[in-house]
């Protein structure tokens, strides 16, 4: 039996998840999938398979998260679909600044989503009319497979492409919602500025869309200064978690009561 709902929202980490579940009415967490659509998803994660259903601002959502990247986001999302069907689909997540008028928790709506890899960009992003009662900012979006590390590329990542957000999984989700014929918006919260290196080995740090702790260990025993990195950047990642949460929240109080 396919569910359906006024809104569905899907991220990728659990930085991302647990700031959003604090603002949640969980009524139920459905995680009943067949073995059939467990043996198709070769590379997830069995945490990806849990769907939680509830209320957030005062709308009946499902919340779930799918992992790192375009294969993962493409897998989960695939099975979300079996059993659901929202009438609007948020992408949410945390994403890399690509111009320096943004800042750590600066919230953006993609009006255009760019494919990196493929070169891809035949979706136009939906942004809701919200009466200007919400802060952000609008602009394309590159989806990239890998995280941008230094200042410099960033910065030329959104000069050849007149971008100003830089993500790992819109575009795939994006492909699924177009495919389901369903309007999708896809939010991000920054969590690191245009000018910002991030350190060097953290793209090592990924196992099939999940951080594996003994990568990190293993990079900060063998490159101490990696541990200044990663504090600054788990500290911009609370702040974009805690924003992009409270965001979601009055996004959806606002555009969801003309969904019911």
């Amino acid at each position: 039996m396919i569910e359906q709902l006024p809104i569905a929202i899907q991220v990728a980490v659990h930085e991302e998840l647990s700031p959003l579940l604090k603002r949640f009415a969980v009524e139920e967490v459905f995680h009943e999938v067949t073995w059939e659509q467990r043996r198709s998803l070769k590379h997830a994660h069995h945490d990806h398979l849990r769907f939680f259903v509830g209320k957030l601002g005062g709308v009946r959502v499902v919340v779930f998260r799918t992992g790192v990247g375009r294969l993962r986001a493409t897998e989960i999302v695939r099975v979300f679909f079996e059993h659901f069907e929202p009438k609007l689909f948020i992408s949410a997540g945390f994403g890399g600044a690509l111009s320096p008028d943004l800042d750590i928790g600066d919230i953006v709506l993609a009006n255009e989503i760019y494919e990196l890899k493929t070169g891809l960009c035949d979706w136009q992003g939906f942004v809701p009319s919200l009466n200007g009662h919400l802060k952000f900012q609008q602009g394309k979006l590159v989806t990239a497979d890998e995280m941008v590390i230094s200042g410099r590329e960033k910065t030329g990542l959104g000069e050849a492409h007149r971008a100003v957000i830089v993500d790992m999984e819109t575009s795939a989700v994006a492909a699924k919602c177009r495919k389901h014929n369903v309007p999708m918006v896809g939010v991000r919260a920054i969590s690191d500025r245009a000018n910002e290196d991030l350190p060097p080995e953290i793209n090592s740090f990924f196992d099939n869309g999940e951080v594996r702790p003994g990568k990190i260990a293993k990079a900060i025993v063998s490159h101490p200064p990696t541990m200044v990195g990663l504090f600054k950047l788990a500290k911009h990642a609370w702040k974009a978690g805690e924003d992009l949460a409270e965001f979601l929240e009055q996004f959806v109080a606002a555009v969801g009561p003309s969904l019911k």
